[in-house]
């Protein structure tokens, strides 16, 4: 078996199940949607901006995550033990074609949003995009056994994700004078929604922070992977 088999075989997966096809057309579709609310709903338009751009990675780090799920299921990844490669290498091969999809998607969301940030902004926001990526496919992975473990894994996980910027929505709604959100600060979608949030004040100076807790959700994780999956 080598990566060019590995390659083969998704290929054969995504023409019986074109997911990949239908979620690009889905985030373009909930792009547009929010667009057209956008000078009907005010100050609630960022924080839906984000909770919409937040898809992205959540949708493609969860197809990779599926893929990986099924080969546990049905015991093929185990047979990829006999081949000279890390975990980190396997892991980069898997989750590399998410990440471009996500980068390629988070530059154009901003423009379909009509939301103007600074280059410097975007890429900001690319890199924690792709982290999170990693870190949403890596949940599912770890934490199920079978698909449908995974369908329900990547359910709970998605609406525990999007607390924060969901949260920051009813803080602005019902004009509460404390910003609950605070109390998500431990996930790394609470300080992708500060570096937005920032950066549309030309401030910068949550994203290492950002940065670093991102880091610390995906390095153990990248662990627990390579103890238990592979």
């Amino acid at each position: 078996m080598s990566f060019l088999a590995i390659y083969k075989t998704d290929v054969k997966l995504l023409r019986r199940d074109p997911m990949l096809l239908y979620s690009v057309i889905m985030v373009f579709v909930l792009l547009l949607i929010v667009r057209y609310f956008k000078d009907k709903v005010g100050i609630y338009y960022y924080p839906l901006a984000l909770l919409t751009m937040l898809f992205i990675p959540m949708i493609f780090g969860m197809l990779p995550g599926f893929v990986m799920a099924d080969e546990k299921e049905e015991k093929t990844i185990q047979a990829l033990q006999v081949i000279p490669i890390s975990s980190e290498a396997f892991l980069a091969y898997r989750l590399t074609w998410a990440s471009i999809v996500t980068a390629v998607l988070g530059f154009a969301s901003p423009y379909i949003l009509d939301i103007e940030l600074s280059r410097k902004g975007l890429a900001m926001l690319i890199v924690l995009f792709v982290l999170e990526v990693w870190i949403y496919g890596l949940l599912i992975t770890v934490f199920s056994e079978s698909r449908m473990q995974a369908i329900t894994v990547s359910k709970v996980l998605g609406w525990f994700l999007m607390l924060p910027p969901l949260i920051k929505l009813v803080v602005l709604w019902r004009n509460l004078s404390r910003d609950w959100s605070e109390f998500t600060a431990f996930l790394p979608t609470y300080w992708l929604y500060k570096v937005f949030e920032g950066i549309l004040q030309n401030d910068y100076s949550d994203f290492l922070v950002a940065f670093i807790v991102h880091l610390i959700w995906l390095i153990p994780l990248i662990a627990l992977f390579k103890r238990r999956v592979l």
